[in-house]
């Protein structure tokens, strides 16, 4: 009698043990997840390097025509952005980028640490399905402008470890880093009247990471992950557009049209997000 209370009370052990397992199991991410550490080896997806260009107080897309009408900016992959920048314009400038055929200009607020203007050290460009059906994303149409929300899709870190919404004080490892998240789903036009409301982000419905029926058209995340040498470990960190909360960043589409199709089809729809990505879908160091 008290060994079959021994295995009735092993039984019982075992059977607590396997609904445990099987609850943290149905909590936990697929293996297919997008994650965020952008040195993982994500497939999906084709990344760009394009350094800090130069510096203006310019933008071509909220301040077309007028120059140094905006706050200052600090300018990465096209050499020629300015006030008057166009499409054409762009097309026949020179890159910063490691991929020749990316002419896109991307842009952020000017950085400062403890009142000193910093310069970035590196800037890479990560474009992804996003965890959206892979075999849908189109390329971002010729000409296309977008401009982050506001103080949206921002994290700030120190090094590579720690993520926050604001920049922080103090940097003991005097690296900086910023990451921007760009909306990744179109309504079809090029623009809008507050260079915003023509794109949005994908989202879940139904279970499935999707495009709204607003913003129909699947693009890729495209995301701007810029560091700084830092001068001193303490800040603070500060920008020309104000406070933290306006941190944002824009993307002015000039790329090769037809290098950045090929790379869509190849590295985007024909890699599932569970394979290794690609060798030439990975950033091109210098």
């Amino acid at each position: 009698m008290d060994a079959l209370k021994v295995w009735t009370a092993l039984l019982s052990a075992v059977a607590v043990a396997t609904v445990t397992v099987l609850a943290a199991l149905g909590t936990a991410p697929a293996a297919s997840a997008v994650t965020t550490d952008d040195s993982a080896d994500h497939g999906a997806s084709f990344a760009v390097r394009c350094d800090f260009s130069h510096r203006a107080p310019d933008d071509p897309i909220a301040h077309f025509g007028h120059k140094g009408a905006a706050h200052s900016h600090d300018f990465f992959g096209n050499r020629s952005t300015n006030a008057h920048s166009g499409y054409k314009s762009l097309l026949a400038a020179g890159t910063t980028c490691t991929r020749v055929a990316d002419k896109a200009a991307y842009w952020m607020p000017t950085l400062k640490w403890n009142g000193e203007t910093i310069d970035s050290d590196r800037a890479v460009f990560y474009y992804r399905a996003g965890g959206k059906d892979h075999k849908k994303v189109k390329p971002f149409p010729a000409a296309l402008k977008v401009v982050t929300p506001y103080g949206k899709k921002v994290s700030w870190r120190c090094g590579r470890r720690g993520e926050a919404n604001r920049p922080p004080s103090r940097c003991p490892s005097r690296t900086l880093g910023v990451r921007f998240i760009f909306p990744d789903c179109s309504n079809g036009k090029l623009d809008s009247s507050n260079h915003r409301a023509h794109m949005a982000y994908s989202r879940l419905i139904d279970g499935e990471e999707r495009c709204p029926r607003s913003h129909p058209t699947s693009v890729p995340v495209l995301t701007m992950n810029v560091t700084f040498p830092l001068p001193t470990s303490r800040g603070p960190a500060r920008l020309s557009s104000g406070k933290p909360s306006t941190a944002h960043a824009d993307f002015f589409n000039s790329w090769r049209q037809g290098a950045l199709s090929h790379l869509v089809w190849r590295c985007i729809n024909n890699v599932s997000p569970s394979q290794p990505r690609p060798r030439e879908c990975k950033a091109l160091g210098r």
